[in-house]
């Protein structure tokens, strides 16, 4: 089968468009035929770097990357019951016993991927491979976020960090769908527009507005609830944290724009917030998820599909910072 491998870190140039052997589903794994994976800034293009925040990851080139891809059972493992060959799939990244899809083994950048039966997901056929691999993706870590932890109510307003991105536009309609209140922010007029394009109700370009400002002007002076973080930026955290009200909650699952930021543990005990991190999902929040995307109430921003042949292009179009939507990678174009 043909793969996008890379053999040493480096830039997307790295990455070879290559025959490798045909993967073998063992005892309780399927064989999925890929027809799309999107190409994940940290755990795509900063793996392939070898940035230093990803060493504890442990990759060790040569190695396929891919952590979700979505395509047809092709075959069975000895043992797989409740799916058969045919059925249109999305897998989840997490290989149980294994680790991450696509980091701890080979992932789905390649045309044929092979996962235990537990991960592959039926997807409804109202639903396209491209979107389906971006639901999954973000759709049960976003409600674990805001269901699970932060446990949000209607009427309730949630911040939402990253409207244009994948976790952070469907934030916003998991939110709009338990009947909170959305004030999305980004760092461009067009980034906004994506998170108001979703349904949120307000919008903040935090590069020419201060954010905690216009959030409180935004509440009547209250600030927000929950904030739904997801970058981890060091100049928007800290502003973020501070449009809190008594009694808030942050819930966060990201670290690409650096990973370090400023506490400020005055207003964090004055105001009595929580800060909760986390990036599991509950077999509840996959099925919620999926019934969303059915009823069509879950979208995803598809920006463009590209040939599996063409994977250093979408790797560098993800480090170009310029996307407003998924890039993703279609084995099938060649």
């Amino acid at each position: 089968m043909k793969a996008a491998v890379f053999h040493e870190f480096g830039p997307p140039d790295v990455l070879r468009y290559e025959d490798v052997p045909d993967p073998v589903p063992g005892p309780g794994e399927v064989l999925v035929a890929v027809h799309a994976v999107t190409v994940n800034r940290v755990l795509d293009c900063m793996v392939r770097e070898g940035h230093p925040s990803q060493a504890r990851r442990n990759v060790r080139p040569p190695h396929v990357l891919g952590v979700d891809p979505a395509g047809v059972i092709s075959a069975l493992g000895e043992g797989v019951t409740g799916l058969a060959v045919g059925t249109r799939v999305a897998c989840q990244s997490s290989y149980p016993g294994v680790g991450m899809l696509g980091i701890a083994c080979w992932g789905g950048e390649a045309e044929y991927v092979k996962v235990s039966a537990g991960q592959a997901v039926p997807i409804p056929d109202t639903l396209d491979f491209a979107e389906a691999a971006a639901v999954l993706r973000h759709g049960p870590m976003a409600h674990y976020l805001l269901d699970d932890l932060a446990e949000l109510k209607a009427g309730e307003t949630v911040l939402v960090m990253g409207a244009a991105g994948g976790l952070g536009s469907t934030g916003i309609q998991i939110c709009k769908a338990a009947g909170a209140k959305v004030i999305c922010t980004a760092g461009a007029d067009e980034r906004v527009q994506v998170g108001l394009d979703f349904g949120a109700d307000h919008g903040i370009n935090y590069n020419t507005h201060d954010l905690t400002e216009e959030v409180m002007r935004l509440t009547g002076g209250e600030g927000v609830e929950v904030v739904f973080e997801n970058i981890s930026n060091p100049v928007t955290w800290p502003k973020a944290l501070a449009s809190m009200k008594m009694f808030g909650r942050m819930v966060t699952a990201g670290s690409h724009g650096g990973g370090k930021v400023e506490l400020d543990c005055g207003i964090l005990y004055h105001r009595n917030l929580k800060i909760m991190g986390g990036t599991g999902s509950t077999d509840k929040n996959i099925e919620d998820t999926m019934k969303a995307a059915a009823a069509g109430k879950l979208r995803a921003k598809i920006q463009q599909v590209l040939p599996l042949s063409q994977a250093p292009e979408a790797h560098r179009i993800i480090e170009s910072g310029v996307p407003m939507g998924k890039i993703v990678l279609d084995p099938t174009l060649g």
